[in-house]
């Protein structure tokens, strides 16, 4: 039997990082005008200095961040002389490039390499991007792209890591014809992107990131940016590597995180696989960090290509992060997830760690732990346009603990107040599925999830798992027994509200749940507004209206 002590809590972030912009004052301002006036100026200023580009200006070359004595933690600002056209606070966009300096590297190095203990470097108001010919006869060897490694960024696993490093309020971008594996790898702690502008990131048989890390100890912050990448726009972990630290206290808001459709047939079609294929997977992803903020955000489009089309992947993967791994800690509340496949992936163990899973090097299994979704708004692709494939909002999977030989679980999950909704030609696939891993009935002795709360949702389907089973049935062989009454799965699964379509069987619930054949309206979904009008759901586990709370949703 399960022992389930109480709801789950997830803790938030302890740091937060202070962005405002402060222009340095006492220090020297160094006037660039050219490519050669910028790498002097780098090399010879020192903290408390400010480096000015002249806006509309092409500098190209790939520049180092070196490492400067600064005991007094002083900023070195390198900006462009327009940067009075771009408000703090506001986030810039490709239109207002003009008032930016322009940053080329002209190959596969970064436009900024940070060097290993650099610190306290800000970049604002610049244009980044790359003019790489690499591979030789590019257009012509069946990689019709060229190809740079990364925009900003440090090489390897830096020892010791860069520290206090922002970018704010710049456009860093590939091309259609420029493929890139990431723009921002943040691999130091005190790492910062806002109000910034990335987009055109991709590339042919690789993964390839917007902003990504693996290897920071945090904190981090990524605040209302525009990132569009093929493979994940934001990814945590996943690097290869056997001692990368734990990533923590990161903050991600009010960002748009966007696939554009015209990627579908490039990725679709010819496909994963080839070196002609562009990468799609998911728009965020964790592999490896704990006590992570993902709040009023936007995610718009995601479909099946490299993987089955989820919005968000947290799955522990010590075998690419290190034996320290874990997906701890982590808050995803009032975010859009637009015209995707499917919302959340979850793992509770790595189930490709240790020998028999192809890790060798990889001697534990990682975990999960106290998560809370709540107050998003999931509305689904159409599983029958290219791309389209299996519609849910959350699929529960234990995994497979290869190194001890045990049946996991999925343990301390909050899903509440979420709204799914079908696409217009099918109902979803399902709402809530449990995965049982290698369990066989009955599935809840050892349990395949422990202390899940599934509360005041308006959920597409009744939920449901391997093995078919439905109802209150079902939902005490996947969601355990615990050994406290209260906690219970009459308690556990309160409040919902649930769409049966025609030709399926409607399953009893514990009492406060609601499953119908009539279709739910809602107030406007030509706006996106999905709070429910029928039924009027209110029997929750808070009183509120069952679903999302749409005035809340970005």
């Amino acid at each position: 039997m399960s022992a389930i002590a109480q709801k789950p809590v997830a803790a938030l972030p302890q740091v937060y990082i202070n962005t405002t912009y402060s222009l340095p004052t006492g220090g020297t301002t160094w006037a660039a005008h050219t490519s050669a006036q910028l790498s002097s100026a780098i090399r010879s200023s020192v903290p408390g200095d400010v480096i000015v580009l002249d806006a509309g200006a092409t500098y190209s070359g790939a520049f180092q961040l070196p490492v400067k004595s600064n005991p007094n933690h002083k900023w070195i600002y390198i900006i462009s002389s327009g940067l009075a056209n771009l408000p703090a606070g506001t986030r810039v966009s490709p239109a207002e490039a003009s008032s930016m300096a322009k940053i080329v590297t002209p190959n596969v190095a970064a436009a900024f390499q940070v060097d290993f203990g650099a610190d306290h470097w800000r970049l604002a108001g610049l244009e980044i991007t790359a003019a790489s010919h690499y591979p030789s006869g590019c257009g012509s060897t069946g990689r019709p792209h060229c190809f740079t490694y990364f925009l900003i960024g440090s090489q390897w696993r830096p020892v010791p890591t860069a520290t206090n490093i922002t970018v704010d309020r710049c456009y860093i971008h590939g091309s259609p014809t420029q493929d890139m594996q990431s723009a921002l790898m943040m691999n130091w702690p005190y790492g910062a992107v806002v109000d910034s502008y990335i987009s055109d990131v991709h590339a042919k048989g690789l993964d390839s990131q917007a902003v990504g890390s693996y290897y920071s100890p945090g904190p981090l912050k990524i605040v209302n940016n525009y990132l569009s990448a093929a493979g994940e726009n934001i990814l945590f972990g996943g690097a290869g590597g056997n001692s990368d630290p734990v990533t923590s206290d990161i903050e991600i808001r009010n960002n748009y995180l966007y696939k554009p459709l015209s990627w579908i047939p490039l990725s679709v079609s010819p496909g994963i696989g080839t070196v002609d294929g562009l990468v799609e997977k998911n728009a965020f992803e964790v592999k490896n960090a704990q006590r992570v903020l993902f709040d009023s955000n936007t995610i718009e489009n995601v479909w099946a290509a490299g993987q089955n089309g989820y919005a968000i992947v947290l799955t522990v993967r010590t075998s690419q992060s290190g034996d320290n791994a874990v997906v701890n800690d982590i808050t995803i509340t009032n975010n859009l997830l637009k015209n995707v496949v499917a919302g959340f992936n979850t793992l509770a163990k790595d189930d490709v760690c240790g020998p028999a899973g192809g890790y060798p090097n990889c001697h534990n299994a990682g975990s999960q732990a106290r998560w809370n979704i709540a107050d998003n708004l999931i509305t689904l692709y159409d599983p029958t346009h290219p791309g389209g494939f299996r519609n849910l909002a959350i699929v529960f999977q234990p995994g497979l603990d290869r190194i001890t030989g045990k049946q996991p679980s999925i343990n301390d999950v909050v899903f509440q107040h979420n709204t799914v909704v079908s696409a217009a030609s099918t109902p979803c696939w399902e709402s809530v599925y449990f995965s049982t891993g290698g369990a066989v009935y009955p599935y809840n002795n050892p349990p395949v999830s422990q202390n899940v709360w599934i509360l005041d949702n308006v959920l597409c389907r009744q939920p449901n798992g391997d093995g078919g089973l439905m109802g209150t049935t079902g939902l005490t062989q996947y969601m355990g027994v615990p050994s406290v009454a209260q906690y219970d799965v009459t308690h556990r699964f309160y409040g919902n509200a649930m769409y049966v379509p025609p030709g399926e069987r409607l399953h009893s619930y514990p009492a406060h749940n609601y499953a119908t054949t009539v279709p739910f309206t809602y107030v406007n979904p030509a706006t996106l507004d999905y709070q429910l009008v029928t039924p009027f759901w209110t029997d929750t586990s808070d009183g509120r209206l069952a679903g999302v709370n749409n005035n809340n949703i970005p």
